[in-house]
């Protein structure tokens, strides 16, 4: 993928960032969750049931349906017509950094996030940066 988006790859993700509410790029992120909980280092750890995971693909399949037929239409065929179809690529990257980032701003995520910290030798860290 190149990391180069041209105007029509901005305006599409413009469109996605800006017609994608707060419950879609949840629906996104779950998704994501439990895509990845299929990958064999993760998967004990999950007890998402088959349920869960059909929701979230007809969920995220909805999604899709919606802002590339309806919502984002016009956008994604000039993305694709003048800059291929790896504007796709690069505005749901974008959208997904989005969606992440709305989702760590919750208090009980960021706290989660910052859990490990406990475990850290934080010595080591003073003496690394003790010379700046």
């Amino acid at each position: 993928m190149n990391s180069f988006a041209g105007p029509f790859t901005d305006d599409f993700a413009k469109c996605l960032v800006t017609k994608t509410t707060a419950q879609e790029k949840t629906d996104l992120v779950k998704w994501i969750y439990v895509t990845i909980s299929f990958h064999p280092q993760l998967s004990q750890m999950s007890n998402l049931t088959a349920d869960d995971v059909e929701m979230a693909n007809i969920r995220v399949a909805d999604y899709m349906t919606n802002v590339f037929a309806y919502k984002c239409n016009d956008e994604l065929n000039q993305a694709i017509k003048y800059e291929g179809e790896e504007s796709v690529f690069y505005a749901f990257e974008l959208l997904g950094e989005l969606a992440m980032g709305e989702l760590m701003q919750d208090q009980g995520v960021t706290a989660a996030s910052e859990l490990f910290i406990q475990y850290v030798d934080l010595s080591i860290f003073a003496e690394l940066f003790s010379d700046f």
